[in-house]
């Protein structure tokens, strides 16, 4: 079991796990019922008001070859557990949960240096549960709630640690790999033109394939290109 560190309010998961690393125990949980400065991917803000489900898993791991596809593992594991509550989930790559082409899920993943050397990751995650109503960030967004699906806040927390942990040891020695085949099942847009905006450019091709290291491979007019990082849009 995780340790789950539990408050009303913090301004960021994230950045209490980061904050505290040294003291926390590997695998451990801080949970917020709100949060006044929650951020997603590229800075972006993370609206955190009541109802919605705000934490950060503290990974102190040995193996460190393949931490870039820990957030994408988390997405998997958000991904099926709202899947097993009756919603209809699909990844947006790399770590985005949606349903109905809207964002329920975001992951950010931040490391913590110690020494200026590597100590810890931290998975930061928001789920979409059980707020009334969003407010317009620019961006499509639905909650759980909305779709007409009851769920459990920490019944929901507990199934996705589960689904995680069952996975982990598998993906800190296999990368990619340990769960390529759910994540590409339930990726739908290999074979459709997409969008990647990438260092301030956007750039348009066909999403050919998920490779083995969890990038994305984009068919554009010069060729075949990978992308380890970016915001994929259909």
């Amino acid at each position: 079991m995780n340790p789950v560190l539990h408050f009303p309010v913090l301004n960021s998961t994230n950045a209490y796990a980061k904050t505290h690393a040294q003291e926390l125990a590997d695998g451990t949980v801080v949970c917020a019922d709100e949060q006044t400065a929650g951020r997603g991917r590229f800075d972006r803000v993370w609206v955190s008001q009541l109802g919605g489900l705000y934490f950060s898993l503290l990974l102190k791991p040995q193996q460190t070859a393949y931490l870039q596809n820990l957030t994408q593992l988390m997405a998997v594991s958000v991904c099926q557990a709202v899947r097993e509550l009756g919603a209809d989930a699909h990844l947006k790559w790399p770590n985005d949960v949606l349903v109905n082409e809207q964002k329920i899920c975001g992951i950010l993943s931040e490391a913590v240096l110690k020494q200026n050397r590597f100590y810890a990751l931290v998975l930061g995650v928001g789920i979409n549960v059980n707020q009334n109503s969003l407010p317009d960030v620019g961006r499509p967004a639905a909650t759980l709630k909305n779709l007409g699906i009851p769920a459990d806040k920490s019944a929901l927390l507990n199934r996705v640690l589960t689904l995680f942990n069952a996975r982990l040891q598998n993906a800190l020695t296999q990368g990619f790999a340990a769960f390529a085949a759910d994540y590409k099942n339930w990726f739908p847009y290999l074979g459709k033109t997409v969008s990647i905006t990438n260092g301030g450019q956007k750039l348009f091709g066909v999403a050919e394939n998920i490779s083995s290291a969890g990038t994305l491979v984009v068919k554009m007019p010069e060729g075949l290109r990978e992308f380890s990082i970016g915001d994929m849009n259909a």
